[in-house]
């Protein structure tokens, strides 16, 4: 999560809506018996804290990958940097899969180029899971460049 203050120019009103502090997360992941080793929190934007999680060694496997970041971008920087993480049984949930156009397509460009045998199960309106079913090696060579997100001249305004 960002644990920040999400630009207005970004979501406009819905900013205030999206803002979560890491204390609040944990103090939930606390009130619920769940705050322990084995969660961890990461600060900040996908396209700088989701390259980390590929060479962590306190996070040798992941077996909930939960990912809601919006864009493309987001998507696919959590998939090429987090996906070979996952063991096989474990668990992927796409917050917006459903719901954001450039979502899906990065979802369908990865399990494309990686030879995914995984369907989608949707959950609600918005988000869908999948349970990994092989292992497979990420060929980073098919990683597609910036699409709205990580570009440089991205305009959070208007939406690209």
């Amino acid at each position: 999560d960002a644990f920040e203050e999400i630009p207005k120019s970004s979501y406009g009103s819905r900013s205030e809506f999206l803002f979560n502090s890491q204390q609040d997360v944990m103090d939930i992941f606390e009130s619920l018996g769940l705050a322990d080793s084995n969660i961890h929190f990461r600060k900040g934007l996908f396209q700088k804290t989701v390259p980390e999680i590929e060479n962590d060694p306190s996070l040798a496997q992941i077996a909930v990958y939960r990912i809601d970041g919006n864009f493309y971008d987001s998507y696919h920087d959590a998939l090429y940097y987090g996906y070979e993480k996952i063991p096989v049984g474990g668990i992927v949930i796409f917050d917006d899969v459903m719901s954001h156009i450039p979502v899906m397509r990065a979802w369908k460009d990865f399990k494309q180029d990686q030879g995914l045998p995984e369907e989608l199960n949707r959950i609600d309106r918005n988000s869908a899971w999948f349970r990994k079913e092989k292992l497979i090696k990420v060929d980073k060579t098919k990683m597609k460049p910036p699409q709205d997100i990580n570009k440089p001249d991205f305009d959070f305004a208007n939406g690209g």
